[in-house]
């Protein structure tokens, strides 16, 4: 396996990515699968975190545990 140095980056505000993630916006989309919202919500922590928002970030996960318990468990 090839580790490349590619990054994902959200091209939205955070505030709308944690929105669609928990599931009160669908970003325009006439329907949203629970994965893309996983994949947004990751992609929102990760921002977060990449600007320093330790505490945003944490209260970001600790919503989306509550939503998505199996994806975003203890060791998320």
């Amino acid at each position: 396996m090839r580790c490349t140095d590619e990054r994902f980056r959200l091209k939205i505000p955070v505030e709308e990515a944690l929105a669609f993630a928990l599931g009160r916006s669908n970003l325009g989309y006439p329907e949203a699968s629970d994965a893309a919202r996983c994949v947004m919500g990751v992609l929102a922590i990760d921002s977060l975190e990449y600007s320093e928002q330790w505490r945003a970030a944490a209260e970001a996960r600790a919503r989306l545990r509550a939503r998505w318990p199996e994806q975003f468990g203890p060791e998320f």
